[in-house]
């Protein structure tokens, strides 16, 4: 037997050891996103000093808005778009919803639209880049 076959299954065994270190230490410790986000429910925005109803909106990586439902009056209504998730994301009004959307959302950024709503009534909204995978939310205006 040659040096250099008693070697071969050495440098085999060391390379099988280290893609199993590397794939097991990938995500080792690291939390699914959805397991970490709040599980919310409807969330009723009220009139701040300004007169203003604010919602703050947070995309995460599990293809969700945060609060994914919330409830305003008729009256001003100031919408910000937070995405500290890895990807893009935007929010746009299905039909008969405010004109007013958000094109694109980048990582780590925040943008905010503001609108009048004046009919009670469900508005979803959706994440055009996302609604395959269920992106979507829903604003609801109720007489005040």
């Amino acid at each position: 037997m040659t040096r250099c076959q008693l070697r071969e299954p050495r440098w085999r065994l060391a390379v099988l050891a280290l893609i199993v270190a590397t794939v097991a230490g990938c995500g080792a410790g690291d939390a699914p996103q959805a397991a970490q986000a709040p599980q919310s429910g409807d969330v009723t925005v009220t009139p701040g000093p300004d007169g203003v109803q604010a919602v703050t909106l947070v995309t995460q990586d599990n293809f969700r808005y945060i609060p994914a439902r919330f409830i305003v009056t008729p009256g001003p209504v100031r919408l910000t778009l937070e995405n500290p998730s890895g990807t893009v994301h935007n929010l746009r009004y299905d039909e008969g919803g405010p004109e007013e959307e958000i094109p694109v959302v980048r990582s780590a950024e925040s943008e905010t639209i503001e609108f009048t709503v004046s009919t009670p009534g469900e508005y979803e909204f959706i994440c055009t880049f996302h609604e395959q995978f269920g992106q979507r939310g829903t604003m609801v205006v109720v007489r005040s």
